[in-house]
């Protein structure tokens, strides 16, 4: 993985982090910075899948008991 690519990356993580818990759309937010990026294809797809799977993940962690 280049440095362009982690910088993309880290950049889409922190907008879904900072923006999954708020009343706003963190997909459409990603969407626009990815598009922003140049960050797009199959690859983006399967980020989106991943940090939208991660985040499920941390709630249903979060809320076990």
């Amino acid at each position: 993985m280049d440095f362009w690519t982690l910088f993309q990356v880290l950049i889409l993580g922190a907008v879904e982090g900072l923006t999954e818990f708020l009343p706003i759309s963190s997909t459409g937010h990603q969407i626009i910075v990815a598009d922003l990026l140049e960050f797009g294809g199959e690859r983006a797809m399967a980020f989106n899948i991943i940090i939208q799977l991660g985040a499920i993940l941390a709630v249903v962690w979060e809320c076990r008991h």
